[in-house]
């Protein structure tokens, strides 16, 4: 029994390969799949594909047959509204219309976004499953179409979605607000530091990366094919709060400069997942408490700040 694993290398995907590798399921062998090798795995459970290959892709899932995919590959913004396209829609595509092509049954968990909600009222929050998704952006777009295109998947394969909201914690990249503020006050430097922000009072639903991977793995298990499921906690936090976190764990003193121009927010003011159906339906519940992501996330970049320096 192989689970094959896409984005080995990325936020998410990494914590899936290290979650299964530390667990006692039964899969015979974990693959990751993807351009890049992911440091520390097993060269001979890697498998060198381009998702942008469909010839490729279909050579490789007839030879791995995989009975399990999760899907974390993709990419999240800045970028460009093609790349976007590319990587989180037609690299989907692909790998559904290879894994097709073999005729043989595959469970596939497709990491999809809460960006696909769009602009969610704050009176129809904690927001369902069922909620109507009307994306306003390219990425939200792109995230819809890919969970689309699984939904519509049929016989031998069962596709499921698993829709995260906002994930953190250790290795959290500078593209998305924790990592850059964990980034910018690792730093070197021990005076006062200014730091140019916005969209402060912004709430999202933050979610443990760690809590994120054991729950597509769950859905994995005992997802239902064809459904939707929402990954977060249930609760939302404001930027500001996790902001002032992290100032706290730096010891350093910030002045901060805030833009509060409306023409400034992107997104909704709040977002939070019902997770209901995922919690009833698999057991899971998230185990990560909000304060302790932040402390890995400022440890991880402080370590990678050391090691950058002694390098």
């Amino acid at each position: 029994m192989t689970w094959l694993i896409t984005g080995g290398t990325g936020f998410l995907g990494r914590y899936v390969l290290s979650a299964l590798a530390d667990s006692s399921r039964p899969a015979n062998r974990v693959v990751a799949l993807g351009r890049h090798h992911p440091g520390g795995w097993p060269l001979e459970d890697f498998v060198r594909a381009d998702l942008d290959d469909l010839a490729g892709l279909s050579r490789a899932m007839d030879e791995l047959s995989p009975k399990v995919v999760i899907h974390c590959a993709g990419r999240t913004p800045p970028a460009p509204s093609w790349q976007l396209y590319r990587s989180n829609t037609r690299a989907t595509a692909f790998l559904l219309d290879a894994l097709r092509a073999t005729g043989r049954p595959c469970r596939v968990v497709l990491a999809g976004s809460a960006a696909e909600l769009g602009r969610v009222p704050v009176e129809a929050l904690p927001v369902g499953e069922d909620y109507p998704c009307r994306p306003t952006d390219a990425y939200g777009l792109s995230k819809w179409a890919a969970s689309r295109l699984g939904l519509q998947a049929t016989p031998p394969l069962e596709v499921l979605v698993a829709r995260v909201f906002n994930p953190i914690g250790p290795g959290l990249p500078p593209s998305q607000a924790f990592g850059r503020f964990a980034s910018t006050l690792s730093e070197p430097g021990t005076g006062p530091l200014t730091m140019r922000v916005s969209d402060l009072d912004v709430r999202r639903d933050f979610i443990d990366v760690r809590d994120v991977a054991a729950a597509l793995i769950s859905l994995a298990e005992h997802g239902r094919s064809r459904a939707i499921y929402h990954v977060g906690t249930g609760r939302s936090r404001s930027v500001g709060e996790g902001l002032r976190e992290l100032i706290r764990l730096s010891g350093r003193l910030v002045h901060l400069e805030e833009n509060v121009s409306p023409s400034a927010r992107h997104g909704p003011s709040d977002s939070r997942a019902d997770i209901a159906r995922l919690v009833g339906e698999t057991g899971w519940s998230p185990k990560v408490c909000w304060e302790s992501s932040l402390t890995d996330l400022w440890a991880d970049a402080s370590r990678r700040r050391i090691n950058r320096r002694v390098a």
